[in-house]
């Protein structure tokens, strides 16, 4: 399976999990990806790494052909790679255009050239899985970070058209909405208050960890969830919004 943006952070983490699991990995994103490989071999399985950049869809072709050329089959795409703990909060109107259209380059279209690419090897096995990243800062429409909201937001709806474009051929697509995960010390850092502040809606009192994303990417990576799709999962420990 191919996780994008499987270098460090939440695709690390899957990378660790899903490989402890018996998969086949690709760790396909735009830093270096031999620590992640080596993680993965040294829980006893197959890997190897692509450079890719998932807005330019030559790249996206070429991540697929070598998957295809080592492993012989794609069984599932988990879209993790995003484009977030470089943006600066900013109010709607001082955005640029240049850094809306970025975010949604990368989280738009990179999942959506991401899916296109494996979907041909998908469809000619009749079966496949492709995991979506939206975000909990949907629901809670946070402000000052309306570029990467929206871009979130149209996941969830890509997730659901593409799910019904696809099921005839056996192929599952659905979303995870992770909630905030300070992985990131130079993103964390800017912004200490914002981990306690959500800490405290949670359920689940603590921070989340990269960890806490792996269950449900295994389950629906997994036969026990052969009659789902179209879905978006909240992770996010119990969070209300009060």
């Amino acid at each position: 399976m191919i996780v994008t943006g499987g270098a460090k952070g939440i695709g690390l983490a899957y990378v660790k999990g899903l490989a402890a699991r018996g998969h086949r990995i690709v760790v396909a994103d735009l830093s270096n990806g031999s620590e992640a490989v080596a993680t993965a071999r040294a829980a006893g399985a197959e890997a190897i790494s692509v450079v890719v950049d998932v807005a330019d869809e030559t790249a996206t072709d070429a991540m697929a052909t070598a998957t295809l050329e080592r492993f012989g089959r794609i069984d599932a795409l988990v879209n993790n790679a995003g484009y977030f703990s470089q943006i600066h909060k900013t109010t709607f109107d001082q955005l640029t255009v240049e850094e809306w259209d970025r975010v949604f380059a990368v989280n738009v279209r990179g999942t959506w050239l991401c899916a296109k690419a494996v979907a041909p090897a998908m469809k000619a096995q009749g079966s496949g899985r492709i995991i979506n990243t939206s975000s909990m800062t949907v629901p809670t429409g946070v402000p000052h970070f309306l570029h990467y909201v929206a871009s979130k937001s149209a996941i969830v709806g890509l997730t659901r058209s593409l799910a019904r474009e696809l099921g005839e051929f056996g192929i599952s697509v659905n979303t995870v909405s992770p909630d905030y995960i300070p992985h990131d010390r130079d993103y964390a850092g800017r912004q200490p208050e914002m981990a306690e502040f959500i800490r405290n809606q949670r359920c689940f009192a603590r921070d989340q960890e990269p960890e806490d994303m792996v269950g449900v990417v295994a389950f629906l990576v997994s036969p026990d969830s052969d009659f789902i799709t179209g879905q978006n999962f909240y992770v996010n420990g119990g969070r209300w919004f009060g």
